[in-house]
This record gives structure tokens, sequence and C-alpha cells, in this order.
């Protein structure tokens, strides 16, 4: 009994033998495919493109205004160390 070996009576899965018979129905699935359904499909596909360009643009706005808003944050950054640096020089030195 030990001797047996397993596979010789294996069973081929079930979801295995569906997508056979799925592959071999896509291939004459093509010639289903009409002119509207088509079209349908390329006007979707266009709308997606024009989504996706409009959230590409505002992506691109939003970009912009974050670069300007961290440079404007810089700016006002180094002037308030240089004032800090300005004031605290002015309490070191003594005033004759």
């Amino acid at each position: 009994m030990a001797d047996i070996i397993m596979g010789e009576d294996a069973v081929e899965p079930q979801e295995n033998k569906e997508n056979e018979e799925n592959e071999a129905d896509a291939g004459s699935g093509d010639d289903n495919i009409n002119e509207e359904e088509f079209e349908a499909i390329n006007a979707q596909l266009d709308q997606l493109n024009s989504a996706l360009d409009s959230l590409e643009r505002k992506n691109d706005d939003i970009h912009a205004e974050l670069v300007e808003l961290l440079k404007s944050n810089r700016e006002a950054r180094e002037q308030f160390q240089e004032s800090q640096k300005e004031q605290l020089q002015s309490f070191e030195k003594p005033n004759p």
C-alpha cells in the first residue's frame, strides 16, 4: 500500500476545467462584439481619459500652490529667525 503513487488517481480541480472552457469560448466571443458595443466602450474610455486629464490638471495646480506655500513659509521662517537673532544680539550688547 505504501508503494501507491498518489498522483495516479489525481483529479483536476473543477475551476481549471471551467477556465479552459472560458478560454475556448473567448476566442469565439470576439465575433459577438458589435459596432455599437465597441463605440460605447470607446466613448467610456474617452470619458475616463477626460476625467483623468482633469484630475491631472487639478493635481498639477495643487502641487504648484503647495510649492508656493512652502516657499512663502520658508521665507517667513527665515525672516523670523533673522528677527529673533537681531533681538538676541540687541539684548546681549550693553548700552553705553
